[in-house]
Formats: C-alpha cells, sequence, structure tokens
C-alpha cells in the first residue's frame, strides 16, 4: 500500500488535539482546554476505547453539566470523528465537515440546544 494511503490510528490523546484545534484554534474555552488536559496524556490507540464518543461526551458533560458551553461537547464529538476516520486527521481536513458529522455520529437526530446554538454560531446545520 503507498504510504499516503496508510493511515496510522491515532492515540485518544491526539484525537482530542487535533479536535480542540478546529473547535477553538485560540485556546480560549477553558471547557475545551480542560477537556483536552484531561485526555493529553492519554497515548490509548483510539480503537483500544470501548464506546470512543460516548466516553468523550461523557466526560465533556462532566466538564460542563448545565450544557452552556456546547463547543465542548461539540470538541469530544470531533475527537471521536477524528479518531473513527484517520483520513480526517490531516492538515488538509475540512474543519466544518469534521464538526458537522463528529455531531451526527454523537448525537444522531438528539442534538442538544447548546451544540445546535455552537453549530449555528459558525453557520453550520446538519
Amino acid at each position: 500500500m503507498p504510504q499516503k494511503d496508510h493511515h496510522r490510528t491515532p492515540t485518544v490523546s491526539e484525537a482530542v488535539r487535533d479536535a480542540a484545534a478546529l473547535v477553538d484554534p485560540g485556546d480560549a474555552d477553558d471547557a475545551i482546554t480542560a477537556l483536552y488536559e484531561i485526555y493529553e496524556d492519554d497515548d490509548r490507540p483510539v480503537t483500544a476505547v470501548e464506546d470512543l464518543a460516548g466516553t468523550l461526551i461523557a466526560t465533556a458533560e462532566g466538564i460542563d453539566p448545565e450544557g452552556d458551553d456546547g463547543a465542548v461537547r461539540v470538541a469530544a464529538a470531533a475527537a471521536a470523528w477524528i479518531g473513527m476516520n484517520p483520513r480526517d486527521r490531516n492538515e488538509d481536513h475540512e474543519a466544518d465537515h469534521v464538526l458537522r458529522e463528529g455531531v451526527r455520529m454523537a448525537f444522531g437526530k438528539e442534538v442538544p440546544r447548546g451544540v445546535a446554538e455552537y453549530l449555528g454560531g459558525r453557520g453550520l446545520t446538519l
């Protein structure tokens, strides 16, 4: 297989870092920083986590139990998407695509209000 077609399975830390960079490139959101810090040393391959999306979303909900910060839930959903779709984990990935697909994967048709508001603020619809 040609090198460019081979995609290494990312670690949980890498997936969360990449998602945090997409959602909060200026590192201004404390909740997203907290999400990253929780997983920054998690060197497990994403495939080793039984329910990656559920685990990351539960962590985001623990960081923001009121659901006021939709961005942290979007970051968790995007991290799960990046982890399960390593082709989208590269320097050229399309941020809006990753965010939209991550939210669809994590929440289906039951998108929390804060998540929908965050996406709407970025001009994204599902």
